[in-house]
């Protein structure tokens, strides 16, 4: 059947954000894999995520080949059962990658976290969402006797779940998710703004965590349309802003979760297109270091940063006047108490004590994901924990 009417608008939009959503997600893994080589769950989901959108696009796009997104009336009970049927098991992954998404955003969180109310606020997200999108997924294809039914209203069916009970369910997963798009985008300046960092570094990576609140308001729109739609007679036609806006609010969340990361991989071209070859004074290891210098390096602590027991320290004295010595430090040989790094970026020199190892793991991964650049080729002073 040929597309026609709102047809090659999902089949346009939706290949298009999906396509974007490969790009972006790809790039992170990128640096992720093969520069901080620091791949985590939250990359997985991200990358779960993106299958779920994926098919979701295939869906819709085989529902439009069938009709979908032209008026119910032009369409035969066939055609109209075949192409809803294909919309309806699109839906059911965009629903499973709303959660996922969201999953993502709040392990890539938790990586940063320490303070336990930040913590316990990104799982209760996390789970409400999953939880409540999965209900919803799975009663698409149970609430009815038989499962054609859902597709075909023609087809004489007993179900559990009518119609507009469903749609309350649909209504809540939205709500929820919009929600949590707020939560993830607000959040990130409680859990960062304590970090030893620039002011306006701080500001610049916050801000891009917090590209969630366009997600909310793709979430707010997607939940309006849901509203009435048990009622709608022309359910080919006008369930179409539905769609589109579904789609958008996952490939935007995918946006928020991808986009913090290219830190790393920004400054590594960064530093490649300025690069005129040799040593430019900035890449000098510990060992360049004389013993005087290393014996100093205690007393550069100067100032505990965070209120939260964090024992996140900062300092803003460098190695020395002209940053001679600006790169990556981790290592203190007289003061086992006590880490050293810097910070990748503006390089700042940071310490914690080597209590509460927990916490500490958690502060350098921080430190790690959010500033990676003055990582060693090896990669390995920049991961690693002293006792």
């Amino acid at each position: 059947m040929t597309i026609a009417g709102k047809g090659p608008t999902i089949v346009a939009v939706m290949w298009t954000e999906t396509a974007i959503a490969l790009v972006t997600i790809s790039l992170r893994i990128y640096t992720r894999k093969f520069i901080t080589r620091n791949v985590g769950l939250d990359d997985y989901l991200i990358i779960i995520t993106w299958f779920m959108l994926m098919p979701y696009t295939v869906g819709c796009t085989a529902a439009a080949t069938q009709g979908f997104g032209q008026h119910s009336e032009d369409l035969t009970p066939e055609e109209f059962s075949d192409a809803t049927r294909s919309e309806i098991i699109g839906q059911t992954f965009c629903i499973i990658g709303i959660a996922t998404s969201k999953a993502s955003v709040s392990f890539f969180l938790l990586r940063l976290a320490v303070v336990k109310w930040h913590k316990w606020v990104l799982y209760f997200t996390m789970f409400s969402v999953s939880g409540i999108a999965i209900i919803c997924a799975l009663f698409d294809f149970i609430r009815c006797d038989p499962i054609a039914h859902v597709w075909n209203p023609y087809l004489p069916a007993k179900c559990w779940v009518s119609t507009e009970q469903f749609t309350a369910i649909s209504i809540t997963v939205g709500g929820t998710s919009a929600v949590a798009d707020f939560v993830l985008a607000v959040l990130p300046w409680f859990i960062l703004w304590d970090l030893n960092m620039k002011k306006k570094e701080k500001i610049l990576i916050t801000s891009s965590m917090s590209l969630g609140i366009f997600a909310m308001v793709c979430g707010v729109i997607r939940t309006v349309n849901l509203n009435g739609l048990s009622a709608r007679s022309d359910y080919s036609y006008e369930t179409i802003g539905l769609i589109l806006w579904s789609s958008t609010e996952l490939t935007i969340t995918i946006l928020t979760a991808t986009i913090p990361t290219y830190r790393p991989l920004y400054k590594v071209i960064k530093g490649s297109l300025s690069s005129t070859g040799g040593q430019s004074g900035r890449g000098y290891r510990l060992d360049n270091l004389d013993e005087e210098r290393r014996k100093d390096l205690p007393h550069l602590a100067q100032k505990r940063v965070p209120k939260n027991d964090t024992t996140l320290m900062e300092t803003s004295a460098s190695i020395d006047e002209h940053n001679d010595y600006h790169s990556e430090i981790d290592v203190l040989e007289s003061e086992p108490k006590l880490r050293y790094r810097y910070l990748i970026g503006d390089c700042e020199l940071a310490t914690a004590e080597s209590q509460a190892e927990d916490t500490h793991r958690e502060q350098n991964a921080a430190i790690v994901q959010l500033n990676p650049s003055c990582m060693s080729s090896d990669r390995k002073l920049a991961s690693r924990d002293y006792a």
